[in-house]
């Protein structure tokens, strides 16, 4: 195995921090148009995890001396925008956005792992990932079942 660059782990870390910046962004977007109390929980329990993942991943930043990311990047800003237009079309069309999202999410901690990392920052991005997996499957499971038509709706 070759040696660990922390400079470049601090900054594929910082990257994984941004990536989970805009996903809160973006599940704020969407929580805010879905108008199924019950999803709405759901979503922010995921908008929750992502922020827990913005602590611990900035934890291993601090450790190895360097300065994370404190706000999303401008990528961020677009994703959450384009998420809030998209839900105003309504629970299907917030949960498509979502679902893209994730996907994304998905995809760079999947390729994330493929990287050289201390330890804790593996564990860390393992479990992360394992988070993103379960998010994308209940969104996609939300979606096939159209959960947004058995619920009752909350007055916003």
């Amino acid at each position: 195995m070759a040696a660990i660059d922390f400079n470049r782990m601090i900054e594929r870390l910082n990257d994984l921090i941004a990536l989970d910046y805009d996903a809160v962004g973006a599940y704020e977007a969407a929580i805010n148009r879905i108008d199924v109390e019950s999803l709405r929980m759901s979503l922010r329990g995921f908008q929750q995890d992502h922020e827990r993942h913005i602590r611990d991943l900035s934890g291993v930043v601090t450790r190895l001396g360097g300065t994370p990311r404190t706000k999303p990047d401008a990528k961020g800003f677009i994703l959450k925008g384009f998420t809030a237009v998209t839900a105003m079309m309504g629970n299907e069309a917030a949960l498509q956005a979502m679902r893209g999202n994730e996907t994304l999410t998905n995809r760079t901690y999947r390729m994330a792992l493929d990287e050289d990392w201390s330890d804790e920052a593996r564990v860390i991005i393992q479990r992360n990932f394992e988070d993103e997996q379960r998010h994308l499957a209940f969104i996609e499971t939300a979606l096939r079942n159209r959960i947004w038509e058995q619920g009752p709706t909350v007055q916003q």
